[in-house]
């Protein structure tokens, strides 16, 4: 499950970004409004992420331009059948309930904690475990490219698997869901070989390694071949989200001409509490 969510607050860096470049005046200062990232999974003890926002500023290397990590709150969750979890600050801005504290399906959680003289709190429950998840195919052959000399690698490729994989899951309510694929190797191979020069000049440096789809209420997503970049073992998850989690991230696309903060339903801050669960398969990347 540590993959699992470390796939989920991906997008959690565009929350700060999206503050610290807005231009209105509804946004509350850095040293206000705390950023939190918190996914509560069943069976799984709770690890929150508190952090400062990034705040605007006119010089890169100004001290409010940066996202600190806040370590030392006293922060409690409050579970519905009366329970307490009282989280330990592990240092880095994290925080951790007792490894005999997990979360349960069922249950109501709700953060609570004071920062700057300010309540904040947030109410999340754990959605229900998807069903019905598979995918069209369990493995697809890739070719590996070698960009490493500077060039485009030849034309290997054009016989590896172009067809793409359709996962498929019930979803009779209509609720979010979300695909992520992830490499379980030790030492993953990649499909595409970099060149390992980082100047300027090089057009490769900002070719992305990894790959996820966004939350959708469907029932079906198509994932294309060529969105793999390493070779091996994968665990294909789906999560099912809440809707705060869904908003969250496409808000990471919105510009600052139609938003001043991102959507949240933390109050006095920002970031998300949220609970997930997920399905997971298992799928291979062939080096063909």
């Amino acid at each position: 499950m540590k993959k699992y969510i470390q796939t989920l607050v991906i997008v959690l860096g565009s929350v700060c970004l999206l503050v610290s470049c807005t231009e209105t005046n509804t946004v509350i200062s850095s040293v206000e409004k705390p950023v939190i990232e918190a996914f509560l999974a069943p069976g799984k003890p709770i690890s929150l992420t508190l952090m400062t926002v990034i705040g605007y500023s006119e010089s890169a290397d100004a001290a409010d331009s940066l996202s600190r990590p806040i370590d030392g709150q006293a922060i409690q969750i409050k579970v519905s059948d009366g329970s307490i979890f009282k989280l330990e600050s592990v240092g880095e801005g994290r925080y951790v309930s007792k490894s005999t504290e997990l979360v349960k399906f069922g249950l109501t959680y709700t953060l609570d904690f004071t920062y700057n003289g300010l309540p904040i709190s947030a109410t999340t429950e754990i959605p229900t475990r998807p069903t019905g998840f598979t995918l069209s195919k369990n493995f697809v052959n890739r070719t590996q490219i070698n960009l490493g000399s500077g060039g485009f690698g030849g034309p290997g490729g054009f016989q590896e698997d172009r067809t793409p994989i359709e996962a498929t899951w019930d979803n009779p309510n209509g609720e979010y869901h979300f695909i992520a694929f992830i490499n379980t190797e030790a030492n993953p191979e990649s499909i595409v070989i970099l060149p390992t020069d980082t100047t300027a000049t090089n057009p490769f440096r900002f070719i992305n390694r990894r790959f996820n789809n966004e939350p959708t209420t469907a029932t079906v997503s198509n994932i294309q071949p060529q969105s793999f970049q390493y070779f091996g073992k994968h665990y294909a998850v789906l999560y099912r989200l809440n809707p705060d989690y869904a908003a969250l991230y496409r808000s990471a696309g919105t510009t600052t001409q139609n938003i001043s903060t991102p959507p949240t339903a933390i109050t006095n801050g920002l970031g998300v509490f949220t609970g997930v669960n997920a399905d997971t398969l298992l799928f291979t990347v062939n080096k063909y």
